[in-house]
């Protein structure tokens, strides 16, 4: 009997294990396919909503036909989501009319509502695309929530919430690099640079506080915003992070110095050449082969003679080709006395310039 009795547990213990594989398997297909229907409407849903972007930039007339049909399909989450996603993309591609037509769109279609949702979700890449959306709706009410996503300790809803403010308020929305003690991406640093279109003459927002930064990121972009704007009158500052501990530091001080540069800027070039990495120095005949200044011909020569490193003899020859003194190289090359390596070197940089 009780033998019985385990058998019984044993085969019913067998059909609750098959039962539960097969609901295994069930849900997997289930979500296999779910996904694959997904995948499937993605395509002609774009096609859909891109149409309607386009119909609604052009302003022509809409049939009530196809605006049930729109409003059926934002019924499904997977669409709606789409169609926000698309909407933000457009949303950058244009300016003008085309951008208010753009944004008539997510008022029309009550896409604030879901914005506002994701914002205050727990999720960083829900809270990130909700900072995204309202800075593309351009809700005004959303600042002074998505200005406190500025110390987020998550960097896709920081990164976002910056490059939001910076929308809204053009250069009065970098106020954050102040006490701003995070890294700040290359790629997020042209974002924000490429969001700032002047800097007003009455802004409140000081670039010598910026170059002071300890965060070294936040000195690099505030050389890259003197360099893009041309702003002469930090030259002295600039010229003085020659000196900062950071190589990256140093690179872009000498590429922004090439950009606002003065009738000094080559000889300054020289005098601190000796004491800077290979990287600055590299980076110091480079800034020499675009300025193409005649100042600088005897430092080449003797840089191409006694540098101890073959990449800085290879930048001196390059430059001196340049200055149009081909014939001068030639001559040391065919000279029997100069060493192997040396005669590489100007072969080098001769081929270049044929190139």
């Amino acid at each position: 009997m009780h033998h019985h009795i385990q058998l019984h547990e044993l085969i019913l213990a067998i059909v609750i294990v098959l039962i539960l594989v097969l609901l295994l398997i069930i849900t997997v297909l289930a979500y296999s396919f779910y996904s694959y229907r997904i995948l499937h409407n993605r395509q002609s849903w774009r096609q859909i909503i891109e149409y309607k972007i386009m119909e609604t930039i052009v302003g022509s007339d809409d049939s009530d036909d196809r605006d049930r049909e729109f409003a059926e399909h934002l019924k499904e989450p997977s669409f709606r989501a789409l169609f926000l996603d698309v909407l933000v993309d457009s949303d950058r591609k244009f300016s003008g009319g085309a951008k208010q037509s753009i944004n008539r769109l997510f008022h029309d279609f009550k896409l604030e509502d879901e914005a506002w949702r994701k914002l205050r979700h727990r999720r960083a890449y829900l809270v990130a695309g909700g900072v995204q959306e309202l800075a593309a709706m351009n809700v005004e009410q959303a600042i002074p929530e998505i200005t406190d996503k500025l110390n987020d300790p998550r960097t896709a809803v920081y990164q976002e919430a910056q490059y939001a403010i910076v929308s809204f308020k053009g250069y009065e929305g970098l106020g954050f690099l102040e006490h701003f003690d995070r890294p700040l991406s290359d790629w997020q640093q042209l974002r924000l640079l490429y969001s700032i279109h002047d800097i007003p003459e009455s802004s409140d927002l000081h670039v010598d506080t910026w170059i002071k930064s300890t965060n070294d990121t936040v000195v690099v972009f505030t050389l890259r915003l003197i360099r893009k704007f041309r702003l002469m009158t930090f030259y002295t500052e600039v010229f003085h992070l020659l000196n900062h501990s950071s190589t990256k530091v140093r690179v872009q001080a000498i590429r922004t110095l090439q950009a606002i540069e003065n009738s000094t800027t080559i000889q300054q070039f020289m005098s601190i050449f000796g004491q800077q990495p290979i990287e600055v120095q590299n980076e110091i005949l480079k800034a020499m082969k675009v300025a193409k200044s005649r100042e600088c011909e005897r430092f080449l020569k003797d840089q191409l003679w006694n540098h101890t490193a073959v990449s800085i003899k290879i930048s001196a020859a390059e430059v001196l080709v340049v200055l149009g003194e081909e014939q001068y190289l030639r001559d040391i090359s065919q000279n029997e006395d100069t060493y192997d390596e040396l005669i590489q070197i100007i072969k080098h940089a001769l081929q270049e310039k044929k190139c």
